[in-house]
């Protein structure tokens, strides 16, 4: 996909979550930095919806695994922060949020840069 506009927008949004988690501003339900990540994991899904057909067609291309492995590290990061487990490095909200802050955007640069190649 070579919409680097749609990539602009995941930076923005990505950046203005992971800004009012850090501040400790309260707006509208991201109360803090475990409830951004909550919400960042969730917009980050919906984002990678807007990549995914690409990939499908091309499963073992070395951009579908980097994807692929970036997503699992997400989720997980997801879901340690939803459900509480206690896993070192990532059970730590603030560094939870710039981890997944960063598999989301390295996630969309993949989804950018691989659009040549994978037709």
């Amino acid at each position: 996909m070579k919409s680097w506009p749609i990539f602009f927008v995941e930076l923005a949004v990505t950046a203005a979550i992971v800004y009012i988690g850090v501040s400790q501003k309260s707006i509208l339900f991201i109360g803090g930095e475990r409830s951004a990540v909550i919400v960042l994991g969730i917009v980050g899904m919906l984002f990678c919806l807007i990549s995914v057909g690409k990939f499908i067609a091309v499963p073992a291309h070395p951009g579908s695994i980097l994807g692929y492995l970036f997503g699992s590290l997400a989720m997980l990061i997801f879901l340690v922060q939803v459900f509480h487990w206690d896993l070192p490095l990532i059970t730590a909200p603030r560094i939870a949020l710039y981890a997944l802050a960063f598999c989301l955007l390295a996630m969309g640069l993949i989804a950018r840069l691989a659009s040549p190649v994978i037709k």
